[in-house]
């Protein structure tokens, strides 16, 4: 089985209880072990889950120019897929900079706000989250594509929504559970554009989404094909908060959850509308607000 290393900096105790139940921690903060890729990734996405402001890095056998792979989760760091090799870019300060005037304050001067409002009781926050939506022609990222994205702010309501203009034929299936034809993907936009767009659109917010993982994993393929950066903001997952709210739940179909959070609405599969809706039930899971407010 493949050898495995997580190092952690500032991040919750209670992640060291997790990791050490299948791996050894040899010095603070790195931990080593072997098992297979599927418990890799689930270890993976408890440390992207509960590691907080905290920093993460993971490294892995991988069959490649270099027999290793790795990833990394808010650092400075930018991991990059050149040509089949796992690549490190460190942003320079003026970059640094450079991003925070495009896409306002930086976290840090977020961070300074947020202290200096609590300071004098006001709960004013600058936080803001882009909820995130797609809707493809399937579930492998490898040799699907995407059909459309939405999304939209937590704070101005501003909305995203973009049709992938795609050279081939949508399955049956996927026509009767979105309603997209062939005919309106026909008059859509070009991925690469679109992606370019979104990125603006996001900028540093943390993105929210009803299994999102599945949503950057797809963004993200896309942004390496067409030769852009990957999306690296911070990413939360709606349903953790859902579970841990309500535990014994029949299933965590964003259909379910909807009812039983008192929103008598169809998840019509359109990503806008999707978006709204996942945003709409964020208002509604205690978890999620309790944590939106922790946020600087």
């Amino acid at each position: 089985m493949p050898f495995t290393v997580i190092t952690l900096k500032n991040t919750p105790k209670s992640l060291r209880g997790d990791l050490t139940k299948w791996m050894q921690e040899i010095a603070t903060g790195v931990y080593v072990g072997n098992f297979n890729s599927k418990v890799r990734e689930e270890l993976w996405n408890r440390v992207i889950e509960s590691s907080g402001v905290g920093e993460a890095t993971l490294s892995y056998y991988n069959r490649n120019e270099i027999g290793y792979n790795f990833e990394t989760h808010n650092t400075d760091r930018q991991v990059i897929d050149f040509e089949g090799i796992p690549l490190i870019i460190i942003k320079s300060k003026e970059k640094i900079e450079e991003d925070a005037k495009i896409h306002g304050y930086s976290n840090a001067s977020k961070y300074h706000k947020s202290k200096k409002y609590t300071s004098i009781g006001n709960n004013y926050s600058e936080k803001t989250f882009v909820f995130l939506d797609i809707e493809t022609d399937g579930l492998d990222e490898k040799t699907n594509k995407i059909i459309e994205i939405g999304a939209i702010k937590s704070d101005s309501k501003e909305e995203f929504h973009k049709i992938v203009k795609i050279d081939t034929k949508l399955p049956k299936n996927i026509i009767e559970l979105t309603g997209i034809t062939d005919k309106e993907l026909e008059s859509g936009e070009n991925i690469k554009e679109i992606l370019k767009e979104l990125k603006e659109f996001i900028g540093l917010e943390d993105l929210v989404g009803y299994g999102i993982k599945f949503d950057i994993k797809f963004i993200n393929r896309k942004l390496k094909l067409n030769g852009l950066d990957v999306l690296t903001n911070k990413t939360w997952d709606l349903m953790d908060f859902v579970k841990r709210e309500k535990s014994f739940l029949e299933n965590y179909k964003l259909e379910t959850v909807l009812k039983e959070y008192g929103i008598d609405k169809k998840v019509p599969h359109r990503a806008l509308e999707d978006s709204k809706l996942i945003y709409e039930l964020s208002e509604k899971v205690q978890k999620f607000q309790e944590f939106s407010k922790r946020k600087p």
